[in-house]
Order: structure tokens, then sequence, then C-alpha cells
């Protein structure tokens, strides 16, 4: 195939995108293991290889296009994750206006509201995670919101404990295919230096659905109360799911399943996007499941740390999502509309603490993630000792919002899988391997709550303070190990000198982070 000087251009305004199926029988040797890539192992993106061939990119027209990018992908990202967290939250500021009462609800009934949400996201989580890989991501995703939209609403024609606890198992299931969707769609659209930084955004919009979900909460308490027929608490649950239905119809028709295929870039655009996915060493996903990944995966112990930590962060994230404003409530002494108020600040900090970790990485510490989450980690831990071990409200209070700082460590970890896990399979592995962390996590967090420690619940207390010391000492881990990795890629190509070939293509035959030499770990 030839090509004319105009099809790469930079500066052309129309390129057209050519398809073509490469058949490749290049042998890699990486670290001594021998790798065939066939037609059928590489990327999606590999179709358009042809078109890039000695393409160069213009910074300033990038910089434009980035922006294109961020105002078209990220406010949707937002939107979907607030109304994700505003959802899981509905139990919280239900249980203090009625629910638990009017459904006969016990105090380990309604524990078990929390970890049952979980129980059906961890069973779930790896059909979930492979449906992604296997069919269209967009549509994929947007199908599963609008599903779990319905369910929501179907929480309000609930009467008895049973039918409650099925929904919620139900609202899990649908809503684990969230997360790695959003993880999948940052390493498709963005380089690996700005990842953290758009994760940081749309991970900590959570905290405008804990804004949002309070607010609704505190107006149908204070102004609708609960001596109705209909009851203000199934209105939250209604609200909620026509909100969510909505964003699910959106995203279906404004997200695209893969960035060439994105309505809103022309075709100099899309040339674009695919030269700055190579520099990621990743390209748009391979539909085919690999075992050769799924062992290496097994094997990598990145996976069981990832595990591990989604489990540490969640502990304690289940036991606020759930038992909050109880907290606030019984320990902290609020008043009813006043708990529901004090779930507000939090959610403040979800929205602007991440980005200016964010912006603290990238110009203080060299973009070094790592270094952030675990600076991070620890002012967090140093909260939860302020919240076991103080008896005054106003530092207790500080220690009950300085968990909403997690926020950036938990969009950090994101943003390192997203960046750090190459190969669609192994990364849905991974992916799966985190989030069932997460949903463990999530599971034990609830039941951590004591009714016999009720209204301090110094058990639980101590549980979010052992969890997250142990998150601290995961990150420190992946730190050193990455940082150990690279070292030994950089040393066996140094050793290796010419005799090592690396193909031009190699970004995009879907090779993972392990067996590809170019790809180099963030830190």
């Amino acid at each position: 195939m030839t090509k004319s000087d105009s099809d790469i251009d930079i500066h052309t305004e129309s390129i057209s995108l050519t398809e073509f199926n490469p058949v490749l029988s290049t042998v890699l040797s990486v670290n001594g293991k021998k790798i065939t890539v066939h037609d059928d192992d590489v990327d999606v993106a590999m179709k358009y290889i042809d078109d890039i061939d000695n393409f160069q990119l213009d910074p300033i027209y990038e910089k434009k296009l980035l922006r294109k990018i961020d105002w078209c992908i990220l406010p949707l990202l937002g939107a979907l994750m607030s109304c994700q967290l505003m959802d899981k939250t509905t139990n919280s500021y239900a249980s203090i206006m009625g629910m638990q009462k009017e459904l006969n609800m016990t105090p380990k009934e309604y524990s078990w509201v929390g970890s049952s949400f979980y129980l059906g996201y961890l069973v779930f989580q790896y059909p979930a995670n492979r449906l992604l890989q296997r069919f269209p991501l967009s549509k994929t995703l947007s199908t599963a919101v609008i599903i779990w939209g319905i369910i929501l609403m179907c929480h309000a024609a609930c009467t008895n404990s049973a039918g409650f606890l099925t929904c919620r198992v139900l609202l899990g299931i649908f809503e684990g295919f969230m997360n790695p969707s959003y993880i999948l769609l940052t390493s498709q659209w963005w380089r690996k230096s700005e990842q953290f930084m758009r994760t940081c955004i749309w991970w900590g919009m959570q905290g405008f659905g804990t804004i949002l979900g309070a607010g609704i909460a505190y107006g149908l308490q204070v102004h609708r109360g609960g001596h109705h027929e209909f009851a203000s608490w199934k209105c939250v649950y209604i609200i909620t799911g026509c909100i969510t239905i909505f964003l699910g119809i959106i995203s279906l028709v404004h997200i695209p399943d893969v960035p060439t295929k994105a309505w809103f870039l022309n075709e100099k655009d899309k040339l674009y996007v695919l030269e700055r996915a190579k520099e990621n060493q990743q390209g748009f996903g391979n539909q085919k499941f690999k075992m050769s990944q799924l062992k290496e995966a097994i094997l990598d112990p990145c996976t069981y740390a990832f595990f591990f930590y989604g489990m540490s962060y969640c502990i304690p994230n289940g036991g606020f999502n759930n038992f909050g404003s109880i907290l606030l409530k019984g320990d902290f002494g609020f008043s009813t509309a006043d708990a529901l108020l004090m779930n507000m600040p939090g959610g403040g900090i979800d929205i602007v603490f991440p980005p200016i970790i964010a912006l603290f990485n990238y110009y203080f510490l060299k973009n070094r993630r790592l270094l952030s989450m675990i600076i991070v980690n620890l002012i967090v831990v140093a909260g939860m000792c302020l919240l076991n071990f103080t008896h005054n409200r106003g530092p207790k209070l500080a220690g009950y919002l300085s968990f909403y700082l997690t926020a950036a460590a938990s969009a950090g970890l994101a943003s390192i899988i997203s960046s750090n896990v190459a190969g669609t399979t192994k990364k849905i592995v991974i992916n799966t391997s985190y989030l069932m962390g997460y949903c463990v996590g999530n599971i034990v967090g609830p039941q951590t709550f004591n009714e016999t420690q009720a209204p301090g619940y110094a058990g639980a207390k101590i549980a979010m303070l052992v969890s997250l010391s142990v998150g601290a000492l995961i990150l420190i881990y992946l730190y050193f190990l990455y940082q150990w990795r690279n070292a030994q890629k950089d040393k066996y190509i140094a050793e290796m000198g010419d005799k090592y070939q690396v193909p031009d293509n190699i970004a995009f035959t879907d090779l993972t982070d392990m067996e590809n030499p170019k790809f180099r770990y963030s830190l």
C-alpha cells in the first residue's frame, strides 16, 4: 500500500483512516521469552496503523485536541461517577428517614443492606469485565447504567427486608460494570502522564453525588417530612433512579466504543488519538481472551497487591457509606436534618482534594503518583487516630472528614491500573482482582459496626484505622516493585545492545506490560 505526502501531512484537514488486517509473523524476544504475534492477537487500533506511519504530532494542535477530549468525555464520566456514589449512599440517608422502621428491618438486616450490594458486585465482577471486553464498551456500559437506574427505582416498591435486600444484590450486579469501564476509557483516551489528573477529576466527582444526594434527602426530610402515604425515603430512590436512567441514555448516544468512532472527532483528530495511544504502549483493546495473559496476571504479585489495597480502602468505605449518617446522629449528636447536611463537606472534599493532589504530584513530585498516594494515605491514618482516640467533637469530626481524602488515593490506584497494566485480558483480570477486593472490603465494612457498640462503634473505628495503615504499606510495596521492574528492563535491553530489535508497531500488538520491552511503569 502506498500513500501520498498529503496522507501524512499533519496540517492536512481531511485524512482518511484506511482499515487493513495485518498478518504478523514477528517473533519478539523479551527476557528470553519468544512471542509470536498473529493477526487475531493484535489490538483493534492495528487496523489503522498504516495511516500513522511516520506521522508527527503538532504540539499546538494536540493541546486543542486534548481540550476537546476533556470537554467531551470527562463531564459524562464525572456525572456517572456522581450518580454511582449518590445511589450507593441513599441507604445512609434513607436509614434515618424511616426506612428501617417501615420495612421492619433489624439492625443486623440493615448491616446486610450494604454488604448484599457488594455480594452481587463481587459475584458478577468477572462476567461484567468479560462482557466489557467481548462487546462494544460504551453500549455495554450504557445498558448496565439504564438497568441499574430501573432497579434503583424498584427499591421504592419494597415492602419488607427480603425484597429490599434482593434489589440491593441486583443493583450491585449492574453497578459492577461502572469502575472497570471508566478505567478502560481512561486508558483509551489519555496519555499515561495525563491519566492521574483525569482520574482524580472523574473519581472525585463522587463528591458531587454525595452533595446532591444529601441535598435531595434533606429537602425531602425538611419540606415533605415522613407523614405521607408515599414515604419520603422512597422518593429518594425514585429521584436518583430517574437521574441514573437519563445519564445512561446520554452515555449511549455520546460515548463512542473506541476513539476512532467518536462523532466529535474529525479524521485528523482520530490520527492524533492513535499516535498518542502509541506512547502508552497500549491500544484500544482486543476481544480475544488470552490464556497466556491470564496466567501472567495470576503469577503477577501486583494482582494481589491491588486486591488487598481495594479491600483496605473499602472496609472503611463500606462503613461510611452505610453508617456515616448514623454515626453523625448517634455518636456526634447531630439532629436528623443536620446529620444529612454534614455529609456535604465530605462531598466537597471529594471534589476539590483529588485534583489538588494531582497538581501537587505534577509540579512537586515529578509525576510520581504513588508517592502522592502514600502521603494521602498516611494523612488519613492520622485522621483515623483522631476519630478513635479523641473525645471533643471538633477533632473527632476532623478525623471523620479526613476519610474523604482517600478519594485521591483510590483515584490514583485506578490510574495506576490504567497506566501500568497492558494486555487487554491481563487488564481485565487485574481490574477484576482489584474490584473483588473492593467488594470484599465493602461487604466486611458494614459488619464491623456491631449493634452492641452503638453509638460509638469502637470496633468499626479500629478496623478503619488498621485497614488504612495496611493500604499505605501496600502502596509503598508497589512503588519499589515498579521501580525495580523498570530497572530490570533497562538492564536487559542495555545488555542485548544492537541484537535487540523492537518493531515500530509493538504498541498495538496487545502485549502485556511484562512482555513489551518498550513498556515502562509509571511511579
